[in-house]
């Protein structure tokens, strides 16, 4: 039986990798920059990296595992209509191939690796 999942991104995620994003740059920083910088430099900060990340960042798993794609793909009707994505799509559970087609083979178990690819 194969486990079907929705990836992509969604705004409020994309605004909290974002906020995390905007403390590690914080801290990255000397407390005189630190003291130069206004609320309105963070939002300005947070909102373009959040743009970033709906257009670019790494999709996650956004959905519980389905039996059936069609109930991934009501998911991904629901999730458009109630707020901002992008890139969603509908992953199963299969046997990793290398970049030749070839199984790839996991180096401690000696398997053939299972993960998440595109329907």
């Amino acid at each position: 039986m194969s486990a079907f999942c929705v990836f992509g991104m969604t705004e409020t995620l994309a605004r909290k990798a974002a906020e995390r994003a905007w403390q590690k740059h914080l801290e990255s920083l000397t407390k005189e920059v630190r003291a130069c910088l206004t609320p309105a430099d963070e939002a300005e900060w947070i909102k373009v990296k959040t743009e970033y990340h709906l257009s670019k960042g790494k999709t996650i798993q956004l959905s519980a595992p389905f039996d059936a794609p069609q109930f991934a793909q009501d998911f991904i009707k629901l999730a458009r209509a109630t707020g901002r994505t992008s890139r969603l799509e509908v992953m199963r559970r299969a046997p990793l191939l290398d970049k030749n087609g070839a199984p790839r083979i996991s180096k401690a178990t000696k398997r053939q690796m299972i993960g998440w690819v595109p329907q």
